[in-house]
């Protein structure tokens, strides 16, 4: 771990590059960011329903992949019931819904899926708050979030689990903002459970827009107020507690696929604050496992080639 004091330093020396210089470490550091997240929960997608610092109320969104890992359905609602000029709290809810169909060959450990219930289809369920602190830190803009989430599955609850960040924006104007920051996981299955998340949003012009925003990386093209186009890669999580039924392994797990998904997204403005999502690409795993409800312990591996997907959502943004 790097000292206060080097921290403090690195922060000044890239707050006082040009945009340029900017632009290409955080494009660089997208490979670093995206090999980290791999080891993290699905609540780190933060706010997927919107690029940048929309927030999402209601989002939906089905899933078709061509693989072991073949239909899922995701609906997420939040509600901010609290805001003032620093600080907001948002309930949020989340209903996910994943289809597996593994081989014997594509796990390790010498079970059959079908035997220990992992292949069929499972629900999550999640419920918590989210609540956002900012002031400014060293001159800048800083955000302070924390996160906190139950979640239920097969046999009933499973776990409380939480998210902490810090971002300071070290540059933030009106066609940039470059944030970085320290997040860590609470009572995760995360072998990584704490490290460094970036933002960048960079407007080229009033068409083209760079974006890196949790989980998430694209070049933006807006040919009207009404349509967007992007072009770049996402980080998926899907996830499901099941009861294995075997005594080797624990009574409750839970199953945790990360992809990156190289991908083309089309969104579209259906009416106001209402949006239409077609994004289609490959989904190249990145990890997957079985671990206990917590714990790093990791009982099964599994095998799942590179496949493409298809995804179509609606969203209902403020």
């Amino acid at each position: 771990m790097q000292s206060i004091a080097r921290r403090l330093f690195l922060l000044t020396f890239v707050g006082m590059l040009p945009n340029r210089l900017i632009t290409l470490l955080a494009l660089l550091s997208v490979a670093f960011s995206f090999s980290v997240r791999a080891q993290t929960e699905a609540d780190v997608n933060v706010s997927q329903g919107g690029y940048g610092m929309v927030r999402t109320n209601i989002t939906t969104g089905y899933d078709h992949n061509w693989g072991k890992i073949t239909n899922s359905y995701a609906t997420r609602v939040s509600y901010e019931f609290l805001r003032n000029r620093r600080f907001t709290l948002t309930a949020n809810a989340r209903y996910a819904s994943v289809e597996t169909d593994f081989d014997a060959s594509d796990i390790s450990g010498g079970y059959s899926p079908q035997a220990i219930g992992l292949n069929g289809t499972h629900m999550i369920g999640q419920a918590g708050f989210t609540g956002m602190y900012r002031t400014t830190l060293f001159g800048r803009p800083f955000m302070a979030m924390a996160m906190l989430n139950s979640e239920w599955g097969q046999g009933g609850f499973a776990r409380i689990s939480g998210i902490a960040m810090g971002l300071i924006m070290l540059r933030a104007n009106r066609d940039t903002q470059f944030g970085i920051g320290p997040l860590a996981l609470l009572n995760s299955t995360s072998k990584i459970p704490a490290f460094l998340v970036f933002m960048y949003r960079h407007r080229i012009n009033e068409k083209w827009l760079i974006n890196l925003y949790g989980g998430m990386l694209g070049i933006d093209y807006t040919p009207t107020r009404h349509d967007l186009i992007s072009a770049g890669a996402d980080v998926d999580v899907k996830a499901f507690y099941f009861r294995p039924h075997d005594p080797t392994l624990p009574s409750k797990c839970r199953f945790t696929y990360t992809t990156v998904r190289p991908a083309l997204r089309y969104r579209r403005t259906l009416a106001r604050h209402l949006y239409l999502d077609i994004q289609g690409g490959v989904a190249v795993r990145m990890s997957c496992r079985v671990n206990g409800v917590t714990g790093t312990k990791e009982y099964i591996r599994c095998h799942q080639k590179a496949a493409p997907f298809l995804h179509i959502g609606a969203s209902y943004s403020l």
